[in-house]
Protein backbone atom coordinates (compact mmCIF):
# COMPACT_ATOMS: atom_id res chain seq x y z
CA UNK A 1 0.00 0.00 0.00
CA UNK A 2 1.45 3.35 -1.04
CA UNK A 3 1.77 6.14 1.53
CA UNK A 4 2.08 8.88 -1.08
CA UNK A 5 0.42 10.23 -4.22
CA UNK A 6 2.50 11.18 -7.24
CA UNK A 7 1.03 12.57 -10.45
CA UNK A 8 3.21 13.78 -13.32
CA UNK A 9 2.02 15.55 -16.47
CA UNK A 10 3.98 17.30 -19.20
CA UNK A 11 4.55 20.54 -17.28
CA UNK A 12 3.47 19.76 -13.72
CA UNK A 13 4.23 17.40 -10.88
CA UNK A 14 1.94 16.85 -7.88
CA UNK A 15 3.20 15.00 -4.82
CA UNK A 16 1.39 14.44 -1.52
CA UNK A 17 2.24 12.38 1.56
CA UNK A 18 1.78 12.16 5.33
CA UNK A 19 5.21 10.54 5.69
CA UNK A 20 7.70 13.39 5.64
CA UNK A 21 9.33 13.44 9.09
CA UNK A 22 12.64 11.80 9.91
CA UNK A 23 12.43 11.98 13.68
CA UNK A 24 11.55 9.87 16.69
CA UNK A 25 7.90 10.25 17.53
CA UNK A 26 6.03 9.30 20.66
CA UNK A 27 7.60 6.90 23.17
CA UNK A 28 4.64 4.65 22.40
CA UNK A 29 4.98 2.51 19.31
CA UNK A 30 2.83 3.71 16.40
CA UNK A 31 1.27 0.26 16.13
CA UNK A 32 -0.04 0.62 19.69
CA UNK A 33 -0.90 4.29 19.97
CA UNK A 34 -1.96 5.90 16.72
CA UNK A 35 -4.68 8.09 15.27
CA UNK A 36 -7.11 5.18 15.03
CA UNK A 37 -6.69 4.39 18.74
CA UNK A 38 -7.04 8.06 19.65
CA UNK A 39 -10.28 8.23 17.62
CA UNK A 40 -11.56 5.07 19.32
CA UNK A 41 -10.80 6.44 22.80
CA UNK A 42 -12.52 9.74 22.02
CA UNK A 43 -15.58 7.97 20.61
CA UNK A 44 -15.68 5.63 23.61
CA UNK A 45 -15.54 8.60 25.99
CA UNK A 46 -18.53 10.17 24.23
CA UNK A 47 -20.50 6.91 24.38
CA UNK A 48 -19.70 6.59 28.10
CA UNK A 49 -20.97 10.13 28.76
CA UNK A 50 -24.14 9.36 26.82
CA UNK A 51 -24.53 6.17 28.87
CA UNK A 52 -24.41 8.14 32.13
CA UNK A 53 -26.86 10.68 30.72
CA UNK A 54 -29.44 8.08 29.67
CA UNK A 55 -28.89 5.74 32.64
CA UNK A 56 -32.22 5.13 34.34
CA UNK A 57 -34.10 6.81 31.51
CA UNK A 58 -33.75 4.17 28.83
CA UNK A 59 -34.10 0.46 29.46
CA UNK A 60 -31.13 -1.45 27.99
CA UNK A 61 -32.22 -3.68 25.11
CA UNK A 62 -30.96 -4.83 21.72
CA UNK A 63 -32.01 -1.57 20.06
CA UNK A 64 -30.03 0.44 22.60
CA UNK A 65 -26.88 -1.56 21.93
CA UNK A 66 -27.31 -1.25 18.16
CA UNK A 67 -27.85 2.50 18.51
CA UNK A 68 -24.77 2.85 20.73
CA UNK A 69 -22.68 0.90 18.25
CA UNK A 70 -23.91 3.02 15.35
CA UNK A 71 -23.15 6.24 17.24
CA UNK A 72 -19.70 4.91 18.16
CA UNK A 73 -18.87 4.13 14.52
CA UNK A 74 -20.13 7.54 13.39
CA UNK A 75 -18.10 9.32 16.08
CA UNK A 76 -15.01 7.24 15.29
CA UNK A 77 -15.16 8.21 11.61
CA UNK A 78 -15.81 11.86 12.48
CA UNK A 79 -12.89 12.04 14.92
CA UNK A 80 -10.54 10.23 12.52
CA UNK A 81 -11.54 12.39 9.56
CA UNK A 82 -11.72 15.83 11.15
CA UNK A 83 -9.82 15.85 14.46
CA UNK A 84 -7.12 13.18 14.27
CA UNK A 85 -6.50 13.39 10.54
CA UNK A 86 -3.04 13.03 9.06
CA UNK A 87 -0.83 16.06 8.51
CA UNK A 88 -0.22 16.18 4.76
CA UNK A 89 2.72 17.67 2.90
CA UNK A 90 2.17 18.65 -0.71
CA UNK A 91 4.62 19.61 -3.44
CA UNK A 92 3.53 21.19 -6.72
CA UNK A 93 6.15 21.80 -9.39
CA UNK A 94 4.74 23.90 -12.22
CA UNK A 95 7.15 24.35 -15.13
CA UNK A 96 4.72 26.62 -16.93
CA UNK A 97 4.57 29.05 -14.02
CA UNK A 98 8.21 28.45 -13.14
CA UNK A 99 7.35 27.78 -9.51
CA UNK A 100 7.64 25.19 -6.74
CA UNK A 101 4.98 25.29 -4.01
CA UNK A 102 5.35 23.34 -0.77
CA UNK A 103 2.33 23.16 1.55
CA UNK A 104 1.54 21.56 4.90
CA UNK A 105 -2.11 20.84 5.64
CA UNK A 106 -3.24 20.14 9.21
CA UNK A 107 -6.20 20.67 11.52
CA UNK A 108 -5.55 24.42 11.74
CA UNK A 109 -5.47 24.91 7.98
CA UNK A 110 -2.91 25.03 5.20
CA UNK A 111 0.32 26.96 5.15
CA UNK A 112 2.62 27.10 2.18
CA UNK A 113 5.80 28.48 0.67
CA UNK A 114 6.42 29.19 -3.00
CA UNK A 115 9.86 29.33 -4.62
CA UNK A 116 10.91 30.19 -8.16
CA UNK A 117 11.83 27.03 -10.03
CA UNK A 118 15.22 28.60 -10.75
CA UNK A 119 15.91 28.63 -6.98
CA UNK A 120 15.77 24.82 -6.79
CA UNK A 121 19.33 23.53 -6.55
CA UNK A 122 18.99 19.81 -5.95
CA UNK A 123 16.78 16.83 -5.13
CA UNK A 124 18.67 14.80 -2.55
CA UNK A 125 18.35 11.23 -1.35
CA UNK A 126 19.70 10.68 2.16
CA UNK A 127 19.90 8.09 4.91
CA UNK A 128 19.89 8.73 8.65
CA UNK A 129 19.58 6.76 11.88
CA UNK A 130 18.27 7.77 15.30
CA UNK A 131 19.37 5.74 18.31
CA UNK A 132 17.38 5.60 21.59
CA UNK A 133 18.16 8.58 23.82
CA UNK A 134 17.69 6.67 27.09
CA UNK A 135 18.81 2.99 26.82
CA UNK A 136 18.29 2.40 30.55
CA UNK A 137 14.72 3.66 30.33
CA UNK A 138 14.10 1.45 27.30
CA UNK A 139 15.34 -1.64 29.18
CA UNK A 140 13.12 -0.77 32.16
CA UNK A 141 10.01 -0.44 29.98
CA UNK A 142 10.84 -3.70 28.20
CA UNK A 143 11.22 -5.52 31.56
CA UNK A 144 7.85 -4.19 32.76
CA UNK A 145 6.23 -5.17 29.46
CA UNK A 146 7.61 -8.71 29.64
CA UNK A 147 6.32 -9.08 33.21
CA UNK A 148 2.86 -8.32 31.84
CA UNK A 149 3.30 -10.66 28.90
CA UNK A 150 3.41 -7.82 26.40
CA UNK A 151 5.93 -7.28 23.63
CA UNK A 152 6.17 -3.85 22.02
CA UNK A 153 7.31 -4.37 18.42
CA UNK A 154 10.22 -2.14 17.44
CA UNK A 155 10.38 -0.39 20.80
CA UNK A 156 13.85 0.90 21.67
CA UNK A 157 15.35 0.00 18.32
CA UNK A 158 17.51 2.31 16.26
CA UNK A 159 15.30 4.00 13.69
CA UNK A 160 16.36 4.11 10.06
CA UNK A 161 15.07 6.74 7.66
CA UNK A 162 15.56 7.01 3.92
CA UNK A 163 14.56 10.47 2.79
CA UNK A 164 14.05 12.67 -0.25
CA UNK A 165 14.77 16.36 0.20
CA UNK A 166 14.57 19.54 -1.86
CA UNK A 167 17.32 22.15 -1.57
CA UNK A 168 16.87 25.77 -2.58
CA UNK A 169 19.19 28.72 -2.86
CA UNK A 170 19.76 30.56 0.39
CA UNK A 171 20.17 27.38 2.44
CA UNK A 172 16.47 26.46 2.47
CA UNK A 173 15.84 22.71 2.52
CA UNK A 174 12.78 20.50 3.06
CA UNK A 175 12.34 16.78 3.62
CA UNK A 176 9.43 15.87 1.36
CA UNK A 177 9.35 12.12 1.96
CA UNK A 178 10.62 9.71 4.60
CA UNK A 179 10.38 5.93 4.72
CA UNK A 180 12.13 2.82 6.02
CA UNK A 181 11.73 1.26 2.59
CA UNK A 182 14.57 2.44 0.29
CA UNK A 183 12.79 1.28 -2.88
CA UNK A 184 10.00 3.84 -2.38
CA UNK A 185 12.51 6.61 -1.73
CA UNK A 186 14.49 5.67 -4.82
CA UNK A 187 11.34 5.72 -6.96
CA UNK A 188 10.29 9.19 -5.74
CA UNK A 189 13.82 10.56 -6.05
CA UNK A 190 14.14 9.26 -9.62
CA UNK A 191 10.69 10.59 -10.58
CA UNK A 192 11.56 14.09 -9.38
CA UNK A 193 15.01 13.97 -10.97
CA UNK A 194 13.64 12.79 -14.33
CA UNK A 195 10.94 15.47 -14.32
CA UNK A 196 13.42 18.21 -13.38
CA UNK A 197 16.33 16.89 -15.40
CA UNK A 198 16.48 19.90 -17.74
CA UNK A 199 16.34 22.47 -14.94
CA UNK A 200 18.87 20.77 -12.67
CA UNK A 201 21.32 19.80 -15.41
CA UNK A 202 21.82 23.43 -16.41
CA UNK A 203 22.98 24.51 -12.92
Amino acid sequence: MSDYKLEINDDSLLFETASFKAERGSILHSGIYNRELASSLAASACITLLGFFFAGRVKPDALSFVSALSIFLALFLAFRTFLFRDVLLGVIVDKGAGAVKITVKNLLGTRGTTFPLTALEDIRQDYTTIAPENPDGVRLVEMISLQHGTVIPGFGKTLEFYTVGMEFKGGKSFIIYSSNEPSRVEHIHKSFKDFLNTQLSTR
